[in-house]
């Protein structure tokens, strides 16, 4: 008999995209649903009874967490997540894998060929160790959804030009224009990769990459950040100016 697997993911597009490339790389693989939140997976699961659920964890309703929490043991389950923070937490709700947006097909084979060598009993200790120390280098944000008007967008972090923060929001600015986050800075902060991003005020992060050159304010005071092809000068303050002098 076939395993049936159903999709959790909140995010159209990146439903889309699993189920696409499930279908690529394990035809015999039957995809028995596909549901946008947490409520609707736990009705989906009692109706359809997959062998195999890929669960997002962050869905409005019930979040992915409270989900693993109705599946059958028999069932294997794989959490599909942009935040790698939530690894050991998904592995003590009896995760078969642990997938990190955005996918690539490297990595979905391995848990595919995990998904079809792992039998009801646990798997040995040499693939716990391997998944572990492939979960262990760090994984940093690589796309965010963020409200543009009345729409979601979904936004490549590699093309943010920088962050800018006020009380409640986080402005994302790309060059095809700003969308908002509810993110604080200082979250974000975390989970940018420090190669590619630097905060240059407590309320501004930049894209190294996008930077044209840092020079003194008109007024000699300080320091500000001057990015290729913009007109906007972003300040930088005091206290993160050694790490652009020399630059």
């Amino acid at each position: 008999m076939m395993p049936s697997a159903l999709i959790v993911e909140d995010e159209p597009l990146l439903r889309a995209e699993l189920m696409d490339q499930l279908r690529a790389l394990w035809p015999e693989l039957q995809i028995a649903g596909q549901v946008e939140n947490g409520i609707d997976a736990v009705a989906a699961i009692d109706a359809l009874k997959p062998d195999i659920v890929f669960l997002d964890i962050q869905m409005p309703g019930l979040n992915g967490m409270e989900v693993a929490r109705h599946i059958p043991e028999s069932c294997q389950v794989v959490f599909v997540t942009a935040y790698a923070d939530y690894a050991l937490a998904a592995f003590d709700a009896g995760a078969s894998d642990y997938l990190v947006k955005p996918l690539t097909t490297a990595r979905l084979l391995q848990t595919i060929r995990r998904l079809k060598s792992r039998t009801a009993a646990s798997p040995p200790p040499a693939v716990w160790e391997q998944l572990f120390e492939a979960e262990s280098a760090p994984v940093y944000l690589k796309w965010i959804k963020a409200s543009s008007g009345n729409s979601v967008r979904l936004v490549m972090v590699s093309e943010v030009l920088y962050f800018q923060s006020n009380e409640k929001y986080t402005r994302v600015v790309t060059e095809n224009g700003d969308a908002l986050i509810r993110l604080p800075l200082k979250s974000l902060l975390e989970q940018l990769d420090p190669q590619l991003f630097a905060q240059i005020h407590r309320s501004a992060i930049v894209n190294l990459q996008a930077v044209d050159r840092i020079e003194r304010s008109e007024y000699g005071t300080g320091l500000e950040v001057i990015l290729k092809g913009r007109t906007e000068r972003l300040t930088v303050s005091e206290g993160f100016t050694k790490q652009f002098r020399q630059m």
